[in-house]
């Protein structure tokens, strides 16, 4: 599963892709990414699409990715059948830059967007290597190091143990975009400790959700991971950014 949504994210460097079907009928596609926005054109079951570029709009069905087709209107993501969570094309506002300040308030859009910028890298993991992030800022490659450049927190990064220090704990069923599950804390230090970003449920139960992490031996990937996943004696646990722009 984790080599699939790898392969699949190769995609991402190329400025159209042609050919996704749709998996369901009467899949409306609009004037802007949002169900508010007019319906340009309804797709059925089978019909393959080509994407201009994809973008972040309104969650719909566990996503919040729009796909833009050449017919110049935005279908949810959940309905093309790209092979991965995450972009296959250019993001339609031209990156992943974002408008938050260092350290600042941001939204789930944009952790989503600044996580999805290593991922697509494919940035190798270390505990003592850095990589930049959008604005070249440089981060350690870490787990830890990757959530707090998605978070586009301090700089380094804050470790397993520090970075409770700016989040609050939160419960499994509140979990969105954006938030992070981890074992974190006191004596998850080095390898006792790991957090993910959540990315988005695979089931309607919310048995197991997607990621965005970086993991030692396999870098900065996309993952599917169950809930109450844990290292050692520590059971992971969802937290949310308190500098998190709702």
């Amino acid at each position: 599963m984790l080599a699939s949504f790898t392969l699949a994210l190769a995609a991402m460097a190329s400025v159209a892709s042609a050919g996704y079907p749709i998996k369901a009928d009467d899949v409306n596609c609009r004037a802007g990414p949002s169900t508010d926005d007019d319906v340009v054109t309804t797709y059925s079951e089978g019909t393959e699409v080509d994407l201009q570029c994809q973008t972040f709009g309104e969650s719909v069905m566990g996503t919040n990715i729009w796909d833009k087709t050449t017919d110049d209107c935005y279908v949810i993501d959940y309905y093309v059948k790209t092979g991965t969570v995450g972009m296959v094309t250019d993001d339609c506002n031209g990156g992943s830059n974002g408008t938050s300040e260092y350290q600042g308030e941001i939204t789930r859009e944009e952790i989503i967007s600044r996580g999805q910028f290593w991922v697509a890298a494919h940035v190798p993991y270390s505990m003592t290597g850095s990589y930049p992030d959008p604005q070249g800022r440089s981060y350690r490659t870490d787990c830890s190091g990757y959530v707090s450049m998605a978070l586009h927190a301090w700089a380094p990064g804050y470790n397993t143990v520090s970075l409770p220090e700016v989040a609050e704990a939160i419960e499994w069923e509140d979990l969105q975009p954006g938030d992070f599950v981890g074992t974190l804390g006191d004596g998850t230090a080095n390898a006792a400790g790991h957090v993910t970003l959540f990315y988005s449920w695979t089931d309607d139960d919310h048995t197991e959700y997607n990621t965005l992490e970086c993991q030692g031996g396999n870098g900065c990937v996309t993952d599917v991971r169950e809930v109450g996943w844990g290292v050692g004696d520590f059971t992971a646990k969802p937290y949310r950014y308190t500098r998190l722009k709702e």
